[in-house]
């Protein structure tokens, strides 16, 4: 076994820390690719049909978490740091269920099936992820004071409140024709 002080044949140190930096890298870069593509699967559909959307996902959670003292926020962030692990082969089953999904859609000749197996890979890792991050969750709230639990409760009454005024608001835009989107068919 050769002596990590040795200088590689080039004279320079060898480079200790490019392993764990590649390693740190691979893992912040996973999980901000789950923290975006969350919102994306579990985001409210808008298609300006029916009622407003129940909202009860990991996006009213955020937003309505901003509005909460910074003290009542670190106990809820601590508890979803201590899940990350839990998520992370959840994120990787993701990722391999979009990869497969992209090369069932592309294959010639297409295979359905193949695409709704991807499809359905992606669902099941997806909802594993919902079921950490509830778990998670319902750790932190169980740290939380009573107090802490009624502002929590009451930041997500007024998220919901203001979606719903938002819903309502593209809804009569669409209705009077000043909205992007046409109106709903007849």
């Amino acid at each position: 076994m050769s002596d990590m002080n040795t200088p590689t044949p080039d004279g320079k140190a060898p480079r200790r820390w490019l392993g764990p930096a590649f390693l740190a890298s691979l893992v912040v870069n996973v999980f901000l690719v789950a923290l975006i593509s969350v919102p994306l699967f579990f985001r409210p559909h808008d298609r300006g049909f029916g009622p407003p959307p129940d909202s009860h996902g990991p996006a009213m959670m955020h937003s309505a978490f901003k509005a909460l003292p910074e003290e009542d926020r670190q106990v809820i962030r601590r508890a979803m740091k201590e899940q990350f692990r839990e998520i992370v082969p959840h994120i990787r089953e993701s990722q391999a269920a979009r990869d497969a999904l992209t090369e069932a859609i592309a294959a010639d000749p297409y295979d359905e099936a193949a695409v709704r197996a991807a499809f359905d890979d992606m669902s099941e890792a997806m909802t594993a992820m919902t079921e950490v991050g509830r778990d998670a969750m319902l750790d932190a709230f169980a740290r939380l004071t009573p107090e802490q639990r009624q502002r929590v409760a009451e930041a997500m009454r007024d998220e919901r409140r203001k979606m719903r005024t938002r819903w309502r608001d593209r809804m009569e835009e669409r209705r009077s024709g000043s909205g992007d989107m046409p109106p709903p068919p007849e």
